[in-house]
Parts: structure tokens; sequence; C-alpha cells
């Protein structure tokens, strides 16, 4: 062999994005024209249609065969014996896109898995904005940090450590300096086992800091309660979201405050109450029923009149779960990308990191940004944090190594 012969080197390539796979397959000095197509054949991702009858599931299977791809289906959508099957459908960006076309203007609903199968491909096109009652947030561009204030006296984490007015608008001015980009108040404790106080009560502890903060910050304020009055006064003076941890359930008149002031609704999965969401919390296929129940909530939100551009979904990590239950959330949050609203996780300073680290809440930090670095990689849009300016230091690094912060 000649020894200024070049010997050809194999290696596998670490792309995380389309992003990623555009520009390794660009610097080979392929023809721009050839680019995307080629760039939608690298990435590979796995679909999973619900509820589909046999028709819908063979012809399906038929149009992933056909491009070279596949389908998996209940042994007897075949022979008619069974009624309905989900199915799980795996194929290249290209190849999805492909079958999607295959099933447009077809019956048995295909046309409209079609058209999401288009948006799981391909994304919103242009800029994402969430709608405040105030303002128009931009999505995308950065990861939000939505910063806690808990005027409480036993929260989880700093009960009765912001329970004065002075001291708690001192802290929410701390975040916005440390770069939060919302802040959230809440009067009332929704740590496990905690008992509800009286609307009056909370009122007392909510008002007076929103009344000082509205003249002295910028940034939009969500109000955490699911108590219609309380979401009512606080939008009033000056709020312009509402962080429902009941996603619009507890309190009936909820929906209609939210839709008459416009606001911004964070719909989050609870199991339970406070009270007793921790009390042998169970489910038989966590990720799957937590998706339902966002999807039906926003289905109910929509239809009692509030905008989709002003919905928020949150998991709840946390609330009424299982320590395996919230690591699976984690591990899986991208899914939830697919209900098409902006997704907000709220890990930090959680129990679960401290199970598993055996630390008390005040050392839970490392823990809680090692479960932002997932949350971040699964893509979400908001995260909910009580230790700002790390998470803040932590975001920007993250996101300058993923290619997003110029």
């Amino acid at each position: 062999m000649n020894k200024n012969q070049n010997i050809a080197d194999i290696r596998l390539l670490s792309l995380k994005s389309l992003k990623d796979v555009r520009r390794e397959i660009s610097n080979i000095g392929i023809d721009s024209c050839c680019l995307n197509s080629l760039a939608m054949k690298c990435n590979f991702i796995v679909v999973k249609i619900s509820h589909l009858k046999p028709a819908s599931c063979n012809i399906i299977k038929q149009a992933a065969l056909s491009v070279g791809t596949d389908a998996a289906v209940h042994r007897d959508v075949i022979t008619g014996e069974k009624k309905e099957s989900n199915l799980i459908l795996f194929g290249s960006l290209k190849e999805i896109e492909r079958i999607a076309e295959k099933l447009e203007g077809q019956p048995f609903n295909l046309d409209s898995i079609s058209h999401k199968l288009r948006f799981l491909v391909n994304g919103s096109k242009g800029s994402r904005y969430l709608k405040t009652s105030s303002r128009e947030i931009e999505l995308g561009k950065k990861v939000l940090i939505m910063g806690v204030l808990n005027v409480t006296s036993d929260s989880f984490s700093d009960g009765g450590k912001f329970l004065e007015k002075e001291k708690a608008v001192k802290r929410a001015l701390e975040m916005v300096e440390e770069g939060a980009d919302i802040i959230d108040i809440g009067g009332e404790s929704s740590r496990p086992g905690s008992t509800p106080i009286s609307l009056d009560e909370e009122l007392t502890r909510v008002l007076p800091v929103l009344d000082e903060l509205k003249e002295k910050i910028d940034v939009p304020i969500s109000i955490d309660t699911y108590k219609s009055a309380v979401a009512e006064k606080a939008l009033e003076s000056g709020a312009e979201i509402v962080n429902d941890i009941s996603g619009l359930r507890f309190d009936e008149r909820m929906v209609e405050i939210v839709r008459e002031k416009k606001a911004g609704v964070v719909i989050m999965h609870m199991q339970g109450t406070p009270k007793n969401m921790q009390e042998h919390p169970y489910y038989n296929q966590v990720v799957e029923e937590i998706y339902n129940f966002l999807k039906e909530r926003v289905k109910f939100a929509i239809s009692e009149g509030i905008e989709d551009k002003r919905i928020i979904v949150d998991p709840g990590i946390g609330f009424g779960k299982r320590l395996e239950d919230n690591l699976e959330i984690l591990n899986r949050i991208k899914e939830f990308k697919s209900l098409g609203f902006p997704l907000l996780v709220g890990a930090s300073r959680k129990s679960f990191i401290g199970h598993i680290l055996n630390l008390p809440v005040e050392k839970r930090l490392e823990g809680s940004l090692a479960a932002c670095a997932i949350a971040l990689e699964g893509g979400v849009d908001i995260v909910r944090v009580h230790d700002v300016s790390a998470t803040k230091e932590f975001i920007d690094m993250f996101e300058s190594i993923r290619g997003r912060k110029q």
C-alpha cells in the first residue's frame, strides 16, 4: 500500500437537530437544491397515533411500507377482530412527510392525520407568540425563565421567607435583575399535604405585592391560583397570566375570568388536590394519561372562548406523581410539544430531586439544573424556577453550546 494514500476514516456523527444535519451535509459540498431533502432523510422520528379504526390502520401501514418504512399495529387489525388500535409510525422526516402526502384527502379521518403529521415534521411556520392581557411574548428565540415568588407561610421551598410585602417586592426585583422573564406570584401553598387558605387571606397576601410591583417592573406577572376571584383581582392589579394548577377544574368561573380579561393561562395536570395528591398516586401510562388530560383541558378552554395563543401547558412535575413518574415525564418531555402549545416545566427544588440525592430543599440547585437540562433538551419554552441567577447562567451556556444563543 502506498504510504501516502489516505485511508478512509469512519465515525458516527452526533447531530442533535435538523440544523446540525443541514450544516454537516452542507460542509460536504452538496448542491444547495438537495440540502433540505437529504437532511430530512437523516432525522428519524417515532409517532404514536391513538384510537384508529382497522381501515385507517391498514391504510397508514400500507402508506408507510410504500415509502420504505413501516408501522406497528395490534395483531388483530388485519383480521378485523380488533375494532380499534393504536399505531406506532416510524421513519425519517422525509418518509413521514411522504406518508402525510399519501393520506391527504383520504376518508376515515386520514386527512386530519395528514395535517397533524405535517405539523410534527415542519412545526409552526414563522414566529411563535404567547398573548397575555397586555402584550405578546415571542417564543423560540430563548427559553423563558419564570421566577417563583411564594408569598406564603408554608411553601415547601421558602415558606414564610417572603410573606412580608417589602421582602416579596425586593425578591421580585432581584429576580428581574437576575434575568427572570416572568414573575409568578402565589399566595397559597400547593405543596403536598397543604391546607387551603381563605379567599380573603390569599388576596391580602398577593394584592399589595402586585400593586407595588406593577409600577416597578416591566416583565409580565403571573398569578398562581385556582380561585377565580383571586385571578380576577390580580389581573385587575397588573397580572397578565393565570397559572392554574387545577387545569381550570376547581373553579368553574375561572375560564370566564381568563376569557373576559384576555389573560394568558397555564393549564397544568394534577392528580387529586394539593392536600391528597401524594396519597398513593398511580398511573398505567403516565405520559399518555397526562397528555390526554392536557389535550382535553385545552379543548375545553378553547371551546369556552379562550384564544389558543393564550394557552400554556404544564405536565405538573411533582403534583400527584411518584418518583418514577416525574423521571419518565422529564425523560419524555418532548412528547408534550405535539400538543402544539408553549410548554412549561417546573421541577425546581422538587421532592423527587431530594429523594434521589438525599438532600434538603436548600441544597437541590445542582439537581434542579440537571432536570432543567433534560427539559431544555426536550424543547420546553418556559422553566419555572426558584434560583433565577444560576438558571439564567445555565441556560445561556446550554443555548450557546446548542447554537441557539448567538
